[in-house]
């Protein structure tokens, strides 16, 4: 039975470390915490010099790797921290091991290790690792009563992810009144206080010293507290049932064994020892987050790793339970190896790596990009508030946010997703302009272009967003064309559908426009355009015809891949 389990150990790591490489797509959030990284590494400030609502060590801790090993544009420079933050996960799983007894231990390990909910989420760059090596670190040292290093643990958890403050604060509840597994006031625990003034003291203080405690204060209290006052995304059930919404056989498998588990310690409670503890912490750490205005399956990182030393315990108490789990971990294992055989394996990766190196070879060092994610690594932002959070939607909704001037400040770039698209609904100004004056290189990439559609013996005027050789492209198909009839509706397709609407403009038909540059009558299709010009395209047929300007070398438009995927 241990060799068994051992294959099945050696083929989660084989897949988790695929995924991490090359399978799982770039997350949102991992782009926004590898460039706030990355600006830390360069010497900047958190708050002061960027915008953030996170707490930051997450970004202290990891900024030299950031600095000296991270330094492309594409999608490599987050797998080199995914890469990193993999050793944190080493010493996270050995913390958790040192909290689980028993030889079912490892078959619980086995059964996390095989589940994509967590996995997935895990293998992110992302601040909830740290925090969660903080907490469980915490929770180690805390059963060998060493109070003040729990109290420095739990204070840098949360100095990693906030979203631990509630149940940090319950845990260190608990632990004032667990004494000599006995619920009575234990007052050694409150030296816990001499290990969070030695990490709040300097905190405090480096904020202050690099004049950041006023705009981290109005990252972390009065952004969260507005945007959290404004949301009302109703999604812990759509969260609780992922494992059965997503047919993850493994993650059910664990919170059947964990529920199992707790039920059978908590029967001890009136005798406390470590088990009934995590139990309690297992149970508090749904609470809180079913208390959040807004749940996703991430949050539920630290549950998952408590659900260990719990699923153990079912496990080695309930014999036929663990045949039962050895197939479950085993069939979850196949069908999360079978894709990594397909054609399409990596396939959205490399998607977004495409358009991450095409936008930084098609713009300069020194040109600022529209981005609601972050995907130009390498790029100023156009926009003070550079990524689109939800939170930010809302305020700006209601005008608590002042919005990207567009027009007055055209990007180099717009890097189109479902951020963007949002953000586009509630100002419809810009998304009408940029619709008007770029074009999609791919999908999600548009360039400074013009778009539009001319009507017989009606000139159609642009001024021109952005410096640069343009090629003028006129047809009569394209009047049909999703960009030019419904752009934004465009913009939203996914999957096959997506990679049908490609333009090959060498292909089209040509037809009759004539085209002036301020008033000046341009003989051929490609010229240079400073910013700022006005251009006048007239057309000379008598049905309406599609015009695009595009930049000069671009020979296709709209490409994207055939595969869903949320870019």
């Amino acid at each position: 039975m241990k060799k068994a389990w051992g294959a099945l150990f050696a083929l989660a790591v084989l897949w988790i470390v695929a995924m991490l490489h090359r399978g799982q797509p770039l997350g949102w959030d991992e782009l926004e915490f590898f460039r706030v990284t990355k600006w830390t590494g360069e010497g900047q400030v958190p708050f002061r010099d960027f915008w953030e609502h996170h707490t930051p060590l997450q970004w202290l801790v990891f900024a030299p790797i950031a600095r000296f090993f991270a330094n492309g544009p594409g999608a490599a420079s987050i797998v080199v921290m995914r890469w990193a933050q993999f050793a944190m996960w080493i010493a996270i799983l050995f913390l958790v091991m040192r909290l689980t007894r028993g030889a079912a231990r490892w078959w619980a390990l086995v059964l996390l290790l095989a589940a994509p909910l967590f996995v997935r989420s895990a293998i992110e760059y992302r601040v909830d690792v740290l925090g969660n090596l903080g907490f469980i670190a915490a929770l180690v040292v805390a059963m060998r009563r060493r109070w003040i290093a729990f109290g420095a643990l739990m204070s840098l958890a949360v100095l990693a992810n906030m979203r631990l403050a509630p149940l940090v604060i319950f845990t260190a509840a608990v632990m004032l009144f667990w004494r000599d597994e006995r619920w009575r006031f234990n007052p050694r625990a409150l030296r816990m206080l001499i290990g969070v003034a030695a990490v709040a003291i300097p905190f405090v203080a480096w904020l202050t010293l690099t004049n950041a405690w006023r705009p981290f204060l109005d990252g972390i209290i009065g952004y969260n507290v507005a945007s959290s006052d404004l949301i009302e995304v109703h999604t812990l059930s759509d969260m609780l049932l992922a494992p059965v919404w997503l047919l993850d056989p493994a993650a059910i498998a664990l919170w059947c064994a964990a529920i199992g588990g707790c039920v059978l310690v908590l029967r001890e409670l009136r005798r406390p020892g470590e088990i009934q503890i995590i139990a309690i912490v297992f149970i508090a750490s749904i609470l809180t987050i079913a208390a959040m205005e807004v749940q996703y399956e991430y949050h539920l990182q630290g549950t998952y790793l408590l659900m260990v030393p719990l699923a153990a315990v079912a496990l080695a108490r309930i014999e036929r339970w663990q045949w039962a789990a050895f197939t479950v971990a085993a069939v979850a294992l196949f069908i999360n190896l079978l894709p990594l055989v397909s054609p399409s394996f990596g396939t959205p990766m490399r998607y977004q790596d495409f358009v991450m190196q095409e936008v930084d070879r098609r713009t300069a060092s020194s040109d600022v990009v529209f981005d609601g994610t972050g995907y130009a690594l390498r790029r100023k932002p156009a926009y003070r508030y550079w990524f689109l959070p939800a939170g930010l939607r809302f305020l700006a909704e209601v005008k608590k946010v002042e919005p990207y001037d567009i027009e007055k400040n055209p990007p180099a770039a717009v890097i189109y997703n479902l951020r963007m698209q949002r953000w586009f609904e509630i100002h419809p100004r810009t998304a009408a302009y940029a619709v008007r004056h770029y074009v999609p290189v791919t999908r999600n990439l548009w360039l400074p272009g013009m778009t539009a559609i001319a009507a017989p013996r009606k000139p159609i005027t642009w001024i021109v967003p952005a410096a640069g050789r343009y090629t003028l492209w006129a047809s009569e198909p394209l009047v049909r064309h999703p960009w030019l009839t419904k752009p934004l509706d465009y913009a939203k397709v996914n999957g096959p559908l997506a990679a049908q609407y490609a333009i090959v403009l060498e292909q089209l038909p040509p037809a009759r426009v004539a085209w002036s540059v301020d008033g000046v009558v341009v003989p051929h299709p490609t010229i240079f355009l400073r910013k700022d010009a006005t251009v006048t395209v007239f057309s000379r047929e008598d049905r309406p015809v599609g015009v695009l300007l595009v930049p000069d070398g671009v020979r296709t438009l709209a490409t994207a891949p055939a595969e869903e995927f949320q870019f």
